[in-house]
């Protein structure tokens, strides 16, 4: 009793990952075509990889009781950026590693604005939101469009494949597991995310730790950028809307507490991703109303923030 009263959070999200498989294995087949077909395995991994790739990153910020709302914006952005350099230059490599120095300006700035002007750092990523959104706009009023495709030279179907999503995820999880669980990286994260001032007083430079957190979502969310690009071979300017709310809703329903700390896991983003992901493939094969699905996903998330994360003064984060 004692050892589940300790892991109650990561047992509901188990559990609530493992409801989602039975319900739709049992459902799915009577209202048509099982889940796990291969055409909806391929569709599942399409809705997944890219959340899948934010949330794994985003754990290092999580971990910090911080989140970057300008995640979603990001990935818009360096998929654009790719698009247009790529059709420019007749590469897409340039157009990754412009997005991979933006990705670490971007998150070095983040990451030290709260230390060092005092404000909580969901303040700052609101900022480059909005700095983000308005470059955007420039981008797109400019070439006259709303969408920009990749010329038909690129062949970009890689990015489209089942074992490539999965490879990349699977590498994706094995970097940042090891550098979460087992390096200084990781362990004055969460040890920032427990007590900051305790932290600081041990002599964890507390800058210097979040920049780092902040570099390692970023760079995630590159590589998340570069399948969602892929997926349609082009970007917009609504590419990426949302992703950072849909991220925070995965986390949370995978058992991440929003306060951070040392019950942060890298496990919380992949329980949680596939939970969204099963919600967001599954419940349409049954009929479920597009608008009905978003009703329902803010439902079980209300339930399960007043669930997991109320604390004695709130249910948010300091």
């Amino acid at each position: 009793m004692n050892w589940l009263k300790k892991h109650s959070t990561q047992v509901a999200a188990y559990s609530g990952l493992a409801v989602c498989i039975i319900f739709f294995t049992i459902l799915t087949p009577i209202f048509g075509e099982s889940i796990w077909s291969a055409e909806k395995i391929k569709t599942l991994m399409q809705n997944v990889i890219v959340l899948a790739l934010m949330s794994v990153g985003a754990v290092f910020v999580y971990s910090l009781g911080s989140m970057d709302i300008s995640i979603g914006r990001q990935v818009g952005l360096y998929a654009t950026l790719v698009v247009i350099i790529g059709n420019a230059t007749g590469s897409l490599l340039w157009g990754i590693l412009l997005s991979l120095v933006i990705s670490v300006i971007i998150s070095a700035i983040n990451g030290a604005a709260g230390e060092v002007l005092g404000i909580h750092p969901v303040i700052s990523s609101l900022v480059f939101q909005m700095v983000i959104s308005g470059v955007s706009s420039v981008i797109y009023n400019s070439i006259g469009s709303r969408n920009v495709a990749l010329m038909n030279t690129f062949d970009v179907s890689l990015f489209r494949q089942t074992w490539f999503m999965i490879l990349a995820l699977v590498v994706e999880v094995l970097v940042v597991g090891y550098l979460f669980n087992f390096t200084k990286l990781g362990k004055n994260a969460k040890a920032i995310g427990a007590n900051p001032t305790a932290a600081r007083q041990s002599g964890i430079h507390l800058v210097q730790y979040k920049v780092y957190a902040y570099i390692i979502m970023g760079l995630c969310v590159v590589l998340a950028s570069l399948f969602q690009m892929g997926y349609t071979a082009s970007a917009s300017d609504s590419t990426g809307t949302g992703f950072e709310m849909n991220v925070m809703v995965a986390l949370i329903l995978g058992g991440m507490p929003l306060s951070g700390g040392m019950r942060s896991r890298v496990s919380c983003a992949i329980v949680g991703s596939f939970t969204y992901a099963l919600l967001s493939v599954g419940l349409p094969m049954l009929g479920v109303a597009a608008n009905q699905v978003f009703v329902i996903k803010a439902v079980l998330f209300l339930i399960v923030v007043l669930l997991t994360c109320r604390k004695k003064t709130g249910v948010l984060p300091r």
